[in-house]
């Protein structure tokens, strides 16, 4: 999965791989890591990065992250993808919404026909032993659900589409 995100205005861009062994190969500028979590409670997590031991803490609003790391405190930008791209072009009609990784559908928050909003959490996709919300791109109607609680998915499966 390929994963963009923005600290004090400046773009940092990563490449996760879930792994066999059940750890994350992490890429970063052609330099690669492995990484295992141990989730201690909702907004801590221990990570063991190449042996080394880090105590993470991360609190989450509407826009931003705050990860405090090894001491250090950093805030994340959240931005939507016409955010990212400074596009002031109207919407896609029809946006269909794929996974990046293997997981598990945890909860179906939505059905065809039903009406969403921009944001809004349509299904709950458990990946790499996290749990994320994955939400409606646009404002608009769900014309397609191809998937229901408790299935397994692979990459790049059709979860829904936003028309």
């Amino acid at each position: 999965m390929k994963l963009s995100f923005w600290i004090n205005g400046k773009e940092h861009k990563l490449d996760l791989r879930e792994r066999p062994e059940g750890d994350i190969q992490v890429t970063v500028k052609n330099k690669s890591f492995r990484v295992f979590v141990e989730h201690l409670c909702s907004d801590e997590i221990l990570l063991n990065i190449d042996g080394k031991i880090f105590d993470v803490f991360i609190e989450s609003n509407r826009s931003t992250y705050s990860v405090g790391f090894n001491g250090r405190f950093f805030r994340i930008e959240k931005r939507s993808v016409s955010q990212i791209l400074g596009s002031k072009q109207e919407k896609q009609r029809k946006r269909e919404i794929k996974t990046s990784m293997p997981g598990k559908i945890v909860k179906v928050l939505a059905q065809k026909g039903d009406s969403v909003k921009e944001g809004q959490a349509v299904l709950i996709l458990e990946a790499m032993k996290m749990q994320n919300e994955i939400k409606a791109p646009q404002t608009g109607t769900i014309t397609y659900m191809g998937v229901e609680n408790g299935v397994s998915v692979e990459s790049n499966t059709l979860l829904f589409t936003v028309e």
